[in-house]
């Protein structure tokens, strides 16, 4: 008797182990959650956790990249803010680069007619934390989960990456091209 209750508890610690053994290996493969607390130009905290259940669009930008400025040249970026907007979509454009100040942000949304939000991210800490290498590199999220990373358009065939991947998360489907390169 007393070696069937050994067997068993041997059985029983041996499956605790491997139970315990498949959740840290399966914590060690989440992905992570990433978030951000940034000022906009004004000098006013916005923060990821603010946007719960919303997706946010993370796009880095700069005001002098020569790859940046024919998409707001052209309103690409104005366009696709305004058409999500009513989608309850939360677009930022975010500045990580340490040459730039508040005041010529401010001008580029003036000379180009931004409406969204950008974000300072001088010391480059956000822009280092999501990974973010060029400009134009988009990120869609939602809680911290990262949907789709890369490229804001295809500039050879146009397709918008950004936007199929927004009109695909509304519809409740997967991102079919989750990550593209971003090319600036």
């Amino acid at each position: 008797m007393r070696s069937v209750a050994t067997i068993l508890a041997l059985a029983l610690c041996l499956c605790s182990g491997v139970a315990l053994q498949a959740d840290d290996e399966s914590v060690k493969k989440a992905p992570p959650v990433l978030s951000f607390d940034l000022k906009d130009l004004d000098g006013k905290s916005v923060k990821s956790a603010d946007f719960k259940d919303k997706y946010i669009v993370l796009e880095w930008t700069e005001s002098g990249c020569p790859a940046v400025k024919p998409l707001y040249k052209a309103k690409k970026v104005q366009k696709l803010v305004a058409e999500y907007k009513s989608k309850e979509v939360q677009w930022f454009s975010v500045c990580s680069t340490k040459h730039n100040t508040v005041e010529g942000l401010k001008k580029f949304t003036q000379q180009y007619g931004v409406e969204h939000k950008i974000l300072t991210d001088f010391d480059g800490k956000v822009g280092k934390k999501f990974g973010a290498k060029r400009t134009p590199h988009v990120f869609i999220l939602k809680n911290g989960k990262i949907f789709y990373q890369g490229a804001f358009d295809n500039r050879r065939s146009g397709e918008n990456y950004v936007k199929k991947a927004l009109d695909e998360l509304l519809a409740n489907k997967e991102v079919s091209t989750p990550r593209t390169k971003p090319y600036g």
